[in-house]
């Protein structure tokens, strides 16, 4: 027996004699043998109660052993956010993570000896999103700032009025060791300042997307887009060749090479109410080959609206310098004139489809939120992220038919729970409806996923079992990244077929867990907890030190772990802990895969 078996087989000792912690909070302190089993291997990574500090990690040196423990990086600072993971043009391999008032840059080259090459400081407002984009040699990131965060805000603190605070900001970061301004842009239609944001080119020209969720000075009736997403178009050639690097972060953002052009806004009819606004988004051109498709070539948002749930836009026709360059040209100037004021700025992009047919977990007939009752903290409603799996896939090898499939993964999050932890879907989004000669994808549920034995779990103020407020969030699903792997008969880790998916979710404190697509395919929606163990790949709490409470008004838990976010990137894991740092770790089957686009 191996040291990490041995240490695996003490710690499951310890663990399943203590009376200080919960498993999996069981209403009776036993817990049935079929869930000891399936935690054995790595211990649970549901603690809590009486005794268990979330804050010390050597209480959580749990996990599957098929994920290694590759690295760890305390970065400068503490308060970390997205993460981002590019290779960059000089060869080597960077991370781009998200921190409260600042960035980071680390070569993970060798993940075993990963070095902070450079930070951006902003010391504005939070900064929570980061995307990477690389362009004509240059490399640059596309940061948000989003004012939630009094006690790291400055100056100005806590007030709307400096749009330094809540804009979009370009940064050039060719240069790791000394990331400069480039241009950032304020959009006077959402105050509070952008949440998330997602890059992405059409027709050879880049937009950023961005995802607005305050709209409490917001009239729908005016055709404002109420939480919703901004798009703008974003002029990297302008931006090399005009603008150029500056030491200083001006108070007014000038928008030289970022110009808003309209927003896409959920159908408000076409929702139950409730608690309704875009959290995060990403972006897709349409993978299907079929040029019979109404969706062929096409670009679409997936909108996170939480209990509006998914939303899917057509952003194809977006005013293009290219494509309509008359269009573009009005657009960009009306909207620049009301600083994205939307009686000025006028387009907006279609909605293609919708999703809120959530799981009806009290069998009252209707799909449980806050307007049909059972809402439970969100566990089933409150649709956090989605995301569109980057290919279509064969699954005639599963028995599901000889047409390419297309699904989306949609993520809640979940504040406070009763019971559970909250619930990933995966939706087929394969289909469409076509009615005058407008399309509608025609969308399903394939499958969903909650951490095993979650229905034995609550946290947060709503928990009978453990009521603490000061935990909420605690183990609920945050961001995730999907990966298609090509395989042949040697690296094929799942049901054949030529493919492989996975699913890499970052759940806060319940830390990684990695999810195999196509056995969620197969399972669909029959059982639950058995089809829940039979997809999970592997789950792993990183540890790398104590954490410490944060000067933070919203996130001050310093709890380890604590993931915002995960990305997988050429066979490796990269996960972002708001407490501590970077880690980085190898799940096995991903091995044949180092160093490979995926």
């Amino acid at each position: 027996m191996g040291s990490r078996e041995v240490l695996f087989t003490g710690l499951v000792v310890v663990f399943l004699t203590s009376t200080t912690l919960f498993i999996l909070q069981l209403g009776d302190d036993e817990a049935d043998n079929s869930q000891v089993d399936f935690y054995a291997a790595g211990n649970s990574p549901i603690l809590m109660g009486d005794g268990h500090d979330h804050r010390n990690a050597s209480d959580h040196q749990h996990g599957t052993d098929n994920i290694e423990y590759l690295s760890f990086n305390p970065l400068t600072t503490p308060g970390n956010a997205e993460v981002q993971v590019a290779r960059s043009p000089d060869g080597n391999v960077y991370s781009y993570q998200a921190g409260w008032n600042d960035m980071h840059i680390v070569d993970v080259t060798d993940p075993y000896n990963t070095t902070v090459m450079g930070v951006y400081n902003d010391p504005n407002t939070q900064v929570l999103d980061v995307k990477y984009i690389e362009h004509d040699g240059r490399e640059f990131i596309i940061q948000q700032n989003q004012l939630i965060d009094p006690g790291n805000a400055d100056p100005n603190v806590g007030e709307w009025s400096d749009p330094a605070q809540v804009s979009v900001t370009l940064i050039d970061v060719t240069d790791k060791s000394n990331p400069c301004y480039v241009d950032s842009w304020y959009d006077a239609d959402h105050p509070s300042g952008p949440h998330n944001l997602f890059t992405h080119k059409i027709d050879n020209e880049w937009y950023i997307f961005v995802a607005n969720p305050d709209y409490e000075q917001c009239d729908s009736a005016l055709g404002e887009a109420c939480g919703g997403v901004t798009i703008a178009h974003l002029d990297l050639d302008t931006a090399i060749t005009t603008l150029g690097c500056s030491s200083t972060i001006p108070l007014t953002p000038p928008g030289l090479a970022i110009f808003k052009v309209g927003e896409a806004e959920v159908a408000w009819e076409n929702t139950r109410g409730g608690w309704i606004y875009i959290h995060d988004m990403t972006v897709q051109t349409w993978p299907g080959t079929d040029q019979n498709d109404p969706r062929y070539g096409r670009t679409f948002i997936y909108g996170s609206y939480w209990e509006a749930g998914l939303r899917i836009f057509d952003v194809s026709d977006v005013p293009h310098p290219q494509n309509s360059p008359e269009q573009y040209a009005f657009h960009v100037s009306a909207c620049k004139a009301g600083v994205g004021n939307p009686l000025m700025c006028r387009w907006r992009a279609p909605e293609v489809g919708s999703w809120m047919e959530f799981l009806d977990m009290d069998g009252d007939g209707q799909p449980d939120s806050q307007t049909t009752g059972n809402v439970n903290g969100g566990r089933v409603s409150y649709i956090h992220y989605a995301e569109p799996f980057p290919e279509m896939v064969d699954v005639s090898h599963l028995g599901k038919g000889d047409e390419l499939r297309h699904y989306t993964t949609a993520a809640v999050e979940v504040l406070s729970t009763t019971e559970g932890t909250g619930i990933l879907y995966l939706l087929d989004t394969t289909n469409y409806t076509l009615d005058d000669g407008h399309f509608q994808f025609s969308i399903s549920l394939a499958s969903d996923w909650e951490i095993p034995y979650a229905e034995e779990v609550c946290y947060g103020a709503d928990c009978s079992l453990n009521p603490d407020g000061e935990e909420w969030l605690l183990f609920s699903p945050h961001n995730l990244d999907s990966a298609y792997f090509e395989t042949n008969e040697e690296t094929d880790a799942s049901h054949g077929g030529g493919w492989d998916g996975r699913l890499y979710v970052s759940h806060y404190h319940a830390g990684l867990w990695v999810l195999d697509l196509e056995t969620l395919i197969v399972t669909g929606t029959e059982g639950w907890t058995e089809r829940h163990i039979e997809s999970t790949v592997g789950w792993y709490l990183p540890h790398g030190v104590d954490g410490e409470p944060l000067a933070s008004v919203s996130y001050e838990f310093g709890w380890v772990p604590f993931l915002w976010a995960v990305e997988h990137h050429e066979g490796r894991t990269y996960a972002s802990c708001i407490s501590t740092g970077l880690y980085i770790v190898q799940l096995d089957i991903d091995k044949p895969f180092i160093g490979q686009p995926v």
